[in-house]
């Protein structure tokens, strides 16, 4: 595949380029691939300031120089305030993370824009209504409160807010932010459920965000009409960063076009979801015969395939599930049976499996599975198809999977936009809650720290330091769109870069197959993902040769990502 790079914005003014030579969050000059290893931002090349200085300690972790390297810089004379790592330096032990900038000294611009100041960037992390306990087991309901994140974890701190503040301290000592401190605060929103989380409500939450704090940034990780209040935000000039929590699968490529800069996400647009889910089927699928159904007698004869999608008016799951129609339309597959549901109805899992047997449908591909009880009501008639899953970061969970039947799903394969974490407790978000909490419980670590929090935080992060001292929507969109856009290598590492007109970071998946009997390392009760290959990831329409189960072994590794109970 030919590499794309894209065009660098981030060459800092070299006022005095006689300096040592010092690593920047800026291009390399030619297109040479990557190390193996490597991620997206650890290629971002080098280069020298007078104000940025990348010089690092040398560190402890991946890639770290052999001990005949030579005396790094900064031990010298060179100043250093961030604890860079590995070799080539980067700033963080996370191989996602931009490469070191260890040093800044200087003018840093002062008020950039709203929300920044000399000293600070303002940020307001929002969430809906939670309940929870804190590390001494006391319970919280929390409904429009504010918790400022700049002060320390303490054990009476709600599970989530704790898990926030640690992040927070753990990104704002080891990231470049050019002399500020990310001045963060989480809002749990007013409404307290569905029915008060109504557009005027988003609208009136953005408002009260807008008017008390000020931000520069907000992390949307509202559920519910959260795109009128991202929409709210983007409109009172405030950069929205799409959460990551699991229930927030993102938004349409309209909706970022419509606030161009100002509106981004780490997780993939709704239509790059349905196109690595589609090109996987008309690829792996499509012309292939039955090869893992429930049904012995139906191996070996031509797939029947029936198409199952939410249908809920203006919802995520209704723009995918058009997408994916759209999409197999296109590659010429044929459709025997197009069923859809939108929960307003317990009986509709009923009647569309009934339909799909009648049909005689051999492969049903499920292009919002996050829904369960069509695999129960297709057991209870004895119907065990083969069913291909588009991944929503809900039906791709360990224990989402352990819902569905269990006799249906050892029959499911599925396309995940998660990335492979056999061992939970040397990831990177792990090791970051622990620099920002050392007293943390690990159950809240793994719970409510890594699935919901570190991804989002990380990406914020980023932007600001590759944007820059001078902080602006435009420096950090320059900064995003600096960054080579390149497969990934690496199975816990996904492709992250941003296309021209693209707002969004992820852009490939893995495959996976459920076994009813794996277990993740680590981790209570049985039913897991496997992951193909290990995890290995590809971008849509470049998936392996051969038929879905060509690239299955029985000791494919289970994926801890998403396994977030006990």
């Amino acid at each position: 595949m030919s590499l794309l790079v894209l065009p660098s914005a981030l060459n800092v003014p070299q006022s005095n380029p006689a300096q040592t030579l010092e690593f920047a969050p800026v291009l390399p000059e030619d297109d040479a691939p990557p190390p193996a290893d490597a991620g997206n931002l650890e290629t971002l090349g080098l280069g020298s300031s007078s104000n940025v200085r990348g010089d690092t300690l040398g560190a402890q972790g991946p890639g770290a120089a052999p001990p005949d390297a030579p005396l790094p810089p900064g031990l010298g004379g060179t100043p250093v305030s961030k604890r860079c790592v590995g070799n080539p330096p980067r700033q963080t032990e996370d191989p996602m993370a931009p490469p070191c900038v260890a040093h800044f000294e200087g003018d840093n611009g002062g008020a950039t824009h709203e929300g920044v100041t000399g000293e600070e960037i303002r940020v307001v992390i929002v969430r809906d209504a939670s309940s929870g306990p804190s590390s001494r087991g006391m319970e919280f309901d929390e409904y429009d409160t504010w918790h400022d994140l700049s002060e320390p974890p303490a054990p009476d701190d709600q599970q989530r807010v704790r898990a926030f503040k640690a992040y927070v301290r753990h990104f704002n000592a080891r990231y470049q932010t050019y002399g500020r401190t990310v001045h963060a605060w989480l809002r749990f929103t007013a409404a307290q459920n569905d029915a008060e989380r109504t557009p005027e409500s988003r609208r009136a939450e953005a408002a009260q965000i807008s008017s008390r704090v000020r931000p520069f940034a907000v992390i949307n990780d509202t559920r519910t009409n959260g795109g009128a209040f991202a929409e709210a935000a983007a409109e009172l000039g405030m950069m929205v960063f799409q959460g990551t929590d699991y229930a927030t699968i993102g938004r349409s490529e309209a909706f970022y076009a419509r606030y161009p800069g100002l509106s981004w996400s780490y997780q993939p647009s709704l239509e790059r979801r349905a196109a690595l889910f589609v090109t996987y089927v008309c690829e792996k699928v499509v012309g292939h015969a039955v090869s893992f159904s429930g049904d012995a007698t139906d191996h070996g004869l031509p797939r029947v395939l029936g198409l199952l999608r939410n249908a809920a008016v203006g919802s995520a799951a209704q723009v995918i599930g058009e997408e994916v129609r759209t999409g197999l339309q296109a590659c010429g597959a044929e459709i025997e049976l197009d069923r859809t549901y939108d929960g307003s109805d317990s009986s509709q899992p009923v009647s569309n499996t009934a339909a799909f047997a009648q049909a005689g449908v051999t492969t049903i591909l499920f292009a919002t599975p996050s829904e369960y009880q069509h695999s129960h009501a297709a057991a209870a008639i004895g119907y065990y198809p083969e069913w291909v899953l588009a991944g929503d970061d809900t039906s791709d969970r360990t224990f989402q999977g352990r819902l569905y039947d269990q006799r249906e799903w050892t029959n499911a394969r599925n396309v995940s936009i998660y990335p492979s974490v056999t061992d939970l407790r040397s990831h990177p978000c792990a090791q970051a809650y622990r620099e920002g909490d050392p007293e943390a419980a690990w159950f809240d670590v793994k719970n409510i720290g890594c699935p919901a929090a570190y991804a989002s935080l990380r990406h914020l992060f980023t932007g600001i330091q590759v944007a820059g001292p001078n902080l602006t929507p435009r420096s950090m969109e320059a900064g995003f769109r600096a960054i080579p856009a390149i497969p990934s290598s690496d199975p816990s590492i996904p492709a992250c870069y941003y296309l021209p007109g693209d707002y969004t970071c992820v852009k490939d998946a893995q495959a996976q197959w459920w076994d009813p009997n794996g277990q993740p390392r680590d981790h209570g009760g049985t039913g897991c993902w496997r992951m193909m290959e290990s995890g290995h990831r590809y971008l849509a329409g470049q998936w392996p040769p051969g038929d879905v189960e060509a690239q299955r072994t029985p000791d494919d590794p289970c994926n801890w990502q998403g396994a977030d109970v006990t």
